[in-house]
């Protein structure tokens, strides 16, 4: 029928904005908050086995906040009154690229992970963008170092075709954010990997047609 895809309703699920995380510090926390009120966080369990999460990629607040910046110097005049035209014309480049953010991220996003078909589902105002397999979906954590040699993790969404999800920000607490991430990845009933290529901490709840088991990995069972 029109207006389901995949089978399931299209209606509105959760916060659309709740992806935009505006917190600095302490983000971990900031996510630990979410799941206590959501444990599914950042999807909706709709039915049984089957998760929904609709939002914005938070491109769209960066995009307008750009353009907007960029547009009130451009009106006031200020750069050419100081006669630096190269200045001006970066203002300029910048309002096109915050325009560019906020229309490419207008669309609002819909992925549908269904346990019943072993299927997720990906799609942009509607629009089917990829459907595939549930080994393709899964939450890793992703380091990051400074220049003081310094460790950051975050934690990601990742998907074929899927642009990636952060849902914690740089944290150094690694315990923490691995946690965080397992309890993730075994409420949604999906993969988890560590920022380790090989690692005995990745938690593999599904995999490719024909794959081999390996050693080297923890192997979990899913549960509907």
């Amino acid at each position: 029928p029109k207006g389901w895809a995949s089978g399931l309703p299209t209606s509105s699920t959760g916060s659309r904005f709740q992806l935009w995380s505006l917190s600095l510090f302490r983000t971990e926390r900031h996510l630990a908050r979410r799941l206590k009120n959501n444990s599914f966080y950042p999807f909706t369990l709709q039915q049984p086995g089957v998760f929904v999460l609709e939002y914005y990629l938070d491109t769209l607040w960066k995009g307008t906040l750009l353009f907007v910046v960029c547009l009130v110097l451009v009106s006031l005049d200020i750069l050419r009154q100081a006669e630096k035209q190269v200045t001006w014309g970066i203002s300029a480049y910048g309002m096109c690229v915050g325009l560019w953010l906020l229309v490419s991220s207008l669309p609002r996003r819909r992925l549908v992970l269904n346990h019943t078909r072993g299927m997720y589902h990906f799609s942009i105002q509607g629009r089917t963008v990829y459907q595939g397999p549930m080994h393709l979906v899964y939450v890793r954590l992703a380091l990051s170092s400074d220049a003081k040699g310094r460790r950051f993790f975050r934690l990601v969404l990742c998907g074929h075709k899927l642009e990636p999800l952060v849902l914690v920000q740089l944290s150094e607490r690694y315990e923490h954010m691995e946690y965080l991430g397992r309890h993730i990845a075994r409420k949604l009933i999906i993969n988890y990997f560590d920022y380790l290529i090989t690692s005995h901490r990745h938690e593999i709840r599904h995999w490719p047609l024909g794959a081999a088991f390996s050693p080297g990995i923890v192997r979990r069972k899913a549960h509907i």
